[in-house]
């Protein structure tokens, strides 16, 4: 039997409003995760182990780095006691040398350890500053995607509630024959739907709210919520965008590779100069059996004529050269990383206006159009049951639509804002 000129019960379930595209969460529940904004989420990486123990190593090396002497040798005391027999009266008596010597490098050795450990702890500040930054994007992304999820759950647990109170509905009126068995059995169908996207979000949050709480470094036995509105941080004009690219080198993962090539070519050179022109001074205090006692200079060169540390700077120059090579790909690498950011930030706003301007609004007005049709009777269940379908996938893909733009935006700030920081030389 049609439906077509009965409004009632069907028509009024499917007219109740469905949640608009805006800034929601899911409801409550007890035993809920605890919640943290999008701020607190970047706050708390700062306190992740990974980003902890890469400051700690690199406050770690500057305190060595400082104790680190500008003598590149220990002194030494050789020491030669024995006996020897007096000439003058045939008697066993002591006699020995003591020779105290300190060892000179004339290779530049004080200058190369001192620019080595210096360029070591460079490097090691860099790969704690690109440590925080990837800990800051990875827990950004984390919170925009789950704030996205829990509006799509928010939305598909209304759209399961209304589908459940239309399927009665419908279950109702086909038992008192004002509507086929056919047309319950799509509004259950429909119902199945809903409930499974439901449970499928459900899923989607708890995953998410694990992926953010391992970004932030946390040990959380339950996931955590997004709680607050979106960031919306400033964009950069578009004449400016060829000098960002320009500075994309500058930033910390960049950094680096290049500093700690650069320590590898320090350390070349350290161990080069170990092995160069070498002097060693001293004294040597002698005594005879006799009892008489001198004192003497010492003086030692050593020569660099065979060994100038060609077999312990051979592995580091290989090193430092695959280093260099990995510096310049990581370069090329950001520049084109952060074009494509400053170019997301642009795609994906074109598809956020369509889908706010065009869209969604057609969506809404199909299903608005569809229901006044089946209140009049001129629609089919089953056409109303479609429309509504799309209307749910669009604000799905609005909601998503919000949340790729806000994401394209933060990646963006956060990046410059490193840039930023390192050109003004803040740590």
């Amino acid at each position: 039997m049609s439906p077509r000129g009965r409004p009632g019960a069907v028509a009024q379930a499917l007219s109740q409003p469905s949640p608009a595209l805006e800034v929601r969460a899911a409801a409550p529940e007890p035993g809920a995760p605890a919640a943290v904004t999008f701020d607190e989420a970047l706050g708390l990486t700062a306190r992740s182990p990974a980003v902890v123990g890469a400051e700690a190593a690199a406050e770690a090396q500057r305190r060595a780095a400082d104790a680190v002497s500008a003598l590149v040798a220990n002194p030494t005391l050789n020491l030669q006691p024995g006996v020897g027999r007096d000439p003058a009266t045939g008697d066993l008596a002591f006699q020995g040398e003591a020779t105290l010597l300190q060892g000179w490098n004339l290779a530049g050795l004080p200058g190369a350890r001192k620019a080595a450990v210096r360029a070591e702890g460079e490097a090691l500040a860099a790969q704690a500053r690109a440590a925080a930054l990837s800990h800051r994007l990875a827990a950004a992304q984390a919170w925009v995607e789950l704030w996205a999820a829990q509006q799509v759950l928010a939305d598909a647990r209304q759209e399961r509630d209304l589908a459940a109170e239309f399927t009665a509905r419908m279950a109702r009126a086909a038992a008192a024959a004002a509507f086929t068995r056919a047309e319950a059995a799509d509004a259950a169908t429909y119902a199945a739907e809903a409930r499974v996207n439901a449970i499928v979000a459900e899923g989607d949050v708890t995953d998410r709210g694990y992926l953010l709480a391992a970004a932030m470094g946390l040990r959380a036995p339950e996931p955590v919520a997004a709680a607050g509105p979106l960031p919306s941080p400033p964009v950069p004009y578009r004449v400016g965008w060829a000098d960002l690219v320009a500075a994309a080198d500058g930033l910390p993962a960049v950094a680096a590779l290049r500093l700690a090539a650069d320590a590898d070519r320090a350390r070349e050179a350290e161990v080069r100069s170990a092995k160069g022109l070498g002097l060693g001074t001293g004294v040597k205090a002698t005594r005879d059996p006799a009892g008489g006692q001198g004192l003497l200079a010492v003086l030692e060169l050593s020569l660099p004529l065979f060994d100038r540390g060609e077999r312990e700077a051979a592995p580091l120059a290989g090193v430092a050269a695959r280093g260099e090579g990995e510096s310049r790909q990581a370069s090329a690498q950001a520049a084109t990383e952060l074009a494509r950011a400053l170019h997301e930030v642009e795609h994906t706003g074109e598809i956020l206006e369509v889908v706010e301007k065009e869209l969604l609004p057609a969506a809404a007005e199909s299903a608005r159009l569809r229901q006044a049709s089946l209140q009049a009777g001129e629609t089919t269940v089953l056409e109303v049951l479609v429309v509504r379908r799309a209307w749910a996938v669009a604000r799905a893909k609005g909601t998503r639509a919000v949340a790729s733009h806000a994401w394209a935006k933060v990646k963006l700030w956060l990046l410059l804002s490193t840039l930023d920081a390192q050109q003004g030389g803040k740590p």
